[in-house]
């Protein structure tokens, strides 16, 4: 493809308007030709920011009257399969926000309808993306660190609008992320505590095929202002640790120390530490959507499927099924 890419956004929300154009800034050649959303007010607000020449209100009319390669997805999690679904049908890739669909069966049908019509649909799992837990991947498969042995993950927030939502759209995240660090898993317990329909707390375990045990505690019970993220990797007399996604450790084993000469650290050994510099104006953030936006157009434009896709998100959806399974036990 040597032509600019044209580019189409469903949905010029606060995600959209406030961060994820930006992105864009670092993809060369891409023109976007159209925005569309069901609210005028924030179409006249884009539009006039970003200086877009045609909008919509109904994205089949732009699908249908606009020459699109692809789209960008950010809307209402309930629609992103509807809108998926028209656009390739129309002829156009898609980039939609997580979570794709509303269950594993409509991701399934997306499957369908990308082999259909050789389009492609890539799902915004960002965490995928995020530097600090690419870091992890990487050093999990130095052979130095051996195998995954031990997983744990926490992924807290504020009171969500019900547990349904909860699950499809926050908990979703982290089930990716195990399968991202961890290859397939299997869910094998569940357990809940409810305040409220809006307030729930999860422990959910699971191993892994490559034989890794582990636990991901999520909950609606806090304030999203306090730290709500961490995750930790033990391997071979080693572990990585990532401490609300700003900063990650990487603990070694000591050089061994030679009676009272005192410690000195080690380049193979000791502990590795990275973080985020927020004395320097960053060119990019740490949570991966330049990353996945830079990807999957530059996926696009090269001919390439861009990951995760529409089949290998059907794996994290079915996941959502076994969690509801155990909760019914």
């Amino acid at each position: 493809m040597s032509h600019k890419l044209k580019l189409g956004i469903v949905g010029c929300g606060g995600h959209m308007y406030e961060f994820l154009y930006n992105c864009l800034k670092w993809v060369p050649d891409v023109s976007v030709l159209a925005v569309c959303d069901i609210d005028e007010s924030k179409l006249d607000r884009f539009t006039t920011m970003y200086n877009i020449p045609n909008r919509y209100t109904d994205y089949n009319k732009m699908f249908e009257k606009e020459s699109l390669d692809a789209i960008i997805v950010v809307i209402n999690e309930t629609q992103h399969f509807a809108v998926a679904k028209a656009a390739m049908l129309a002829g156009i890739n898609v980039f939609v926000e997580k979570t794709p669909s509303n269950n594993s069966e409509e991701a399934e049908e997306l499957v369908k309808i990308q082999k259909q019509t050789g389009k492609t649909t890539m799902v915004g799992f960002n965490r995928r993306f995020m530097t600090s837990y690419v870091m992890a991947k990487e050093i999990s498969q130095r052979p130095e660190f051996g195998d995954i042995l031990m997983y744990q993950s926490q992924f807290n927030t504020s009171p969500y609008r019900n547990d349904a939502f909860f699950k499809l759209n926050h908990i979703i995240h982290h089930l990716d992320l195990a399968r991202f660090l961890l290859g397939e898993i299997e869910l094998t317990q569940v357990q809940r505590v409810t305040v409220s329909e809006q307030m729930v707390g999860y422990t959910i375990s699971l191993h892994s095929e490559k034989g890794a045990i582990g636990t991901i505690q999520s909950g609606s019970l806090l304030d999203e202002s306090y730290p709500i993220e961490r995750l930790e990797l033990i391997g071979n007399r080693r572990n990585i640790v990532v401490d609300n996604v700003k900063n990650l450790t990487y603990n070694r084993p000591p050089q061994p120390k030679d009676k009272f000469k005192p410690f000195t650290l080690s380049d193979g050994a000791d502990t590795l530490m990275w973080n985020v510099s927020h004395g320097l104006y960053p060119r990019f953030s740490y949570h991966g959507y330049e990353d996945e936006i830079y990807y999957f157009l530059t996926s696009i434009r090269e001919g390439r499927k861009p990951e995760p896709s529409i089949e290998d998100s059907v794996k994290t959806m079915k996941l959502l099924d076994q969690l509801e399974a155990l909760i019914e036990k």
